[in-house]
């Protein structure tokens, strides 16, 4: 990967990071009782956590796909 992919990546985690940062405080901050916010923050942690597992898989897939390509060129360009 070359510094301009990885300048993407780290400026999408680091906003998508930023957005969980300040919802949470958001939600910490807002004028309701404590069971409600810790239930709200539980279930955002785990739509997080699915949404992480989820693009966890698409990108393990997405790697499988680029290392048959390479192999494909290089078996062509070797044969």
């Amino acid at each position: 990967m070359d510094n301009d992919s990885r300048l993407i990546v780290f400026a999408g985690i680091s906003f998508l990071v930023g957005i969980m940062v300040g919802t949470g405080l958001g939600l910490l901050l807002a004028p309701q009782s404590g069971s409600r916010t810790r239930r709200q923050i539980r279930n955002m942690v785990e739509d997080a956590g699915e949404r992480v597992s989820e693009l966890a898989e698409d990108a393990k897939e997405t790697v499988s796909e680029m290392v048959e390509r390479g192999k494909k060129l290089v078996s062509e360009r070797m044969s």
